[in-house]
């Protein structure tokens, strides 16, 4: 009678090569499928602060929309606009080339940035149409907004915002 020992055949199994080469096609997948992985994550993240960047931006649109609705005196210097708001302030919104922020001041001395720290406003145009006095119109202020966001995958990216506002009042 042979015994359990005797009943194994010595010769069944792997071979070294056979193992090497299984570990290798393993270590590829596992190394496609984790880079994959981690630029989803970065993808992901980067696509987060683009959309933090793009609802920043647009609720300082909004704020500043809302007051020049009930503005007046209007005057534009293409990256600048002046006007006196509802409390009789004079009002400057402006765009900071150096940090990158929109900013508003109502006494024409002290800024104070509106944008949040991780939007980059690129570039900012205000342009105001008050047509003529017989034309029986309000004025128009169409704002421009070239926003972008931090990052390394963001730094090209630029998302335009526009939005035309029709103040209340005839000048």
């Amino acid at each position: 009678m042979k015994t359990f020992f005797q009943k194994i055949n010595l010769k069944s199994g792997f071979t070294m090569v056979e193992m090497l080469a299984a570990l290798s096609v393993f270590m590829i997948v596992i190394s496609i499928a984790s880079g994959t992985f981690i630029k989803s994550l970065r993808t992901q993240r980067a696509t987060v602060n683009f959309i933090a960047a793009n609802s920043n931006a647009g609720l300082a649109m909004e704020q500043i929309s809302r007051e020049i609705r009930t503005g007046s005196n209007f005057s534009s210097g293409g990256n600048q606009i002046n006007y006196v708001n509802s409390r009789a302030e004079n009002v400057i919104y402006r765009w900071n080339s150096t940090d990158e922020s929109l900013e508003r001041s109502a006494d024409g001395i002290n800024f104070k940035r509106l944008t949040a720290d991780n939007v980059r406003v690129k570039n900012v145009f205000f342009n105001v149409f008050t047509g003529s006095p017989s034309d029986q119109y309000p004025p128009r202020i169409t704002i421009v907004l070239q926003v972008g966001g931090l990052g390394e995958l963001l730094s090209g990216s630029v998302v335009n915002l526009q939005t035309t506002v029709s103040a209340r009042l005839l000048q």
